[in-house]
């Protein structure tokens, strides 16, 4: 008895500690779920083996982050161009033509490597499953946004 209730006091006192980070991770937790809940899909989708899925997501993963790195050079030319428009100085237009060419050509780059992303699974996944993640990608992300506008949505009953 003496030793459940050592158990139950370290198990509170363990969570109570935790309860701080857990606090500042929330975010990155319901990423993470959200994450995993794609990834299970996916995998259910396209019926993917364990060999063949261990493939794909390394594969994925890779081109995700590179994607991501790309993501984060757009937004800082964004922040640019917005810090552009509140100076004062009158050669801004020059600077501005050159932060627009910039993020044209980074927007067109995340596209050139989603393309290339699609075209190097042929080794991986055969036409139909390449055909079906085109489509999950596309419907899992309906389904994200339908869910987070409905649950934003003041006007809903």
């Amino acid at each position: 008895m003496k030793k459940i209730l050592l158990s139950l006091f370290l198990i509170g006192i363990i969570s109570f500690v935790g309860i701080p980070q857990r606090m500042h991770d929330k975010p990155n937790k319901h990423r993470n779920k959200l994450a995993q809940l794609e990834k299970a899909k996916l995998i259910e989708a396209l019926e993917l083996d364990e060999e063949t899925s261990i493939r794909f997501f390394a594969r994925r993963n890779q081109s995700k982050k590179d994607i991501d790195d790309l993501e984060k050079k757009s937004d800082e030319i964004i922040v640019q161009l917005e810090n552009t428009m509140k100076e004062k100085d009158s050669p801004k237009d020059e600077n501005q033509k050159r932060l627009i060419a910039d993020l044209l050509k980074t927007r067109l780059q995340i596209e050139s490597e989603k393309q290339k992303f699609i075209n190097s699974l042929s080794d991986i996944l055969s036409t139909e499953q390449i055909a079906r993640l085109l489509v999950f990608e596309k419907r899992f992300r309906e389904e994200i946004r339908n869910v987070l506008f409905d649950r934003r949505s003041p006007n809903k009953k």
